[in-house]
């Protein structure tokens, strides 16, 4: 039945690579792959969200999403950081930061259009802009410059095509937490050449050494910035399936002409628990960002005692981006290696763009990250 798949679709691959283990292997499965944390979201919360439903919201919200919920974005955006300042009408509620990166490439972009990417990125980024019918500009950044940017490398990539920028920090998958430098490089190429920047700010919570600084706040950045934020990582609510955008008020209209097509509007019972959870986000932050710390600086320890291994230290993030290269093997052949011989599941760096590469997710107990990096120092190169 091939035939009734639009030709576009036909030779697709997965972005995030398998999620399937090898059988025959003599090892029980640890998935280090997808970034989906084991922990259950806040039981307080969840109570709050179903005793909501139980008094009737089980319907069909506002498209931008409750007016209660935009209003706690913009006092918690306000109250948390300098110069973060924006009406309800500069929110969109969605279903997720993918589903907010699909509604936002296709509400700005003409087919041809060119978005630039910071390599190592989020394979989904190329993706969205795929489906958009658009150009992914890869612009690579550097373990040897702590993946910062290179301000000739990312204007050098700039053409008369070229619509926005995606700004992923702290970074999936590298780990890396743009310094002001790098952040003020990207606001001066985006104002020189009247490009828009999409702020990919999911793992705004998981900063390790500094603290989180939008792009957003910038001067002169506000009306050329749209944030992409979700309660998946943060709140460690991905079933849920919520999040938001902040943006100029013409692009999240249109973002929503796009959306009332798809959902219409996210969830309500997601929406009343976002609700709840960024009226208590200091506790929830509180109790959740000491452990997956703890679990990447584990890991980057684990790490550097492997000889055939090496890895940039994650500054943000629940990543880890290792190279692999002294193994002499590519990032498929390498995850495929641990996934036959030692059930260890690992992402490919080639589809983040990092060739050489590989991620692993710190979203097991430290018992089991042991159990997996024991594992690996035991194998000879």
């Amino acid at each position: 039945m091939n035939n009734f798949i639009a030709d576009r679709f036909k030779n697709r691959t997965n972005a995030m690579g398998s999620d399937e283990f090898n059988e025959k292997c003599k090892y029980s499965p640890i998935n280090l792959g997808l970034g989906d944390l084991d922990i259950t979201t806040d039981e307080i919360i969840i109570k709050k969200a179903m005793n909501d439903a139980i008094a009737g919201h089980t319907h069909y919200t506002d498209p931008y999403g409750y007016l209660e919920l935009r209003e706690e974005i913009c006092n918690y955006h306000e109250n948390n950081f300098e110069n973060y300042k924006f009406l309800e009408e500069n929110v969109l509620v969605v279903t997720g930061a993918c589903h907010a990166l699909y509604l936002l490439i296709n509400s700005i972009t003409n087919p041809g259009d060119e978005i630039i990417v910071l390599a190592p990125f989020f394979p989904i980024y190329a993706n969205a802009i795929s489906l958009a019918n658009s150009v992914t500009k890869v612009v690579e950044t550097k373990v040897s410059n702590g993946f910062q940017i290179i301000k000739e490398d990312l204007e050098n990539s700039i053409s008369s095509k070229t619509k926005a920028i995606i700004v992923n920090s702290p970074c999936n998958p590298t780990g890396v937490c743009y310094n002001m430098e790098s952040l003020n490089i990207i606001r001066e190429i985006a104002i020189k050449y009247n490009l828009l920047v999409i702020a990919d700010d999911v793992y705004d919570f998981y900063t390790y050494e500094n603290s989180f600084t939008p792009i957003y706040t910038l001067p002169d950045m506000k009306e050329r910035t749209v944030s992409v934020c979700s309660f998946s990582k943060d709140f460690a609510m991905t079933g849920w399936r919520i999040g938001y955008v902040i943006g100029n008020k013409d692009i999240i209209d249109c973002m929503s002409f796009i959306n009332e097509a798809i959902i219409y509007s996210a969830p309500s019972v997601s929406q009343r628990c976002a609700l709840h959870a960024l009226k208590d986000f200091k506790r929830i932050k509180e109790n959740l960002i000491p452990i997956f710390k703890e679990r990447v600086e584990y890991s980057y320890n684990r790490i550097k005692n492997i000889s055939y291994l090496n890895c940039f230290k994650p500054q943000g993030g629940i990543y880890l981006f290792i190279n692999i290269e002294k193994t002499k093997m590519t990032s498929d052949e390498f995850s495929k290696f641990l996934i036959e011989n030692y059930g260890i599941m690992v992402l490919s760096g080639k589809s983040f763009g990092g060739e050489g590469f590989i991620r692993i997710a710190c979203t097991l107990e430290i018992s089991e990250l042991k159990e997996a990096f024991d594992r690996m120092e035991n194998i000879k190169f």
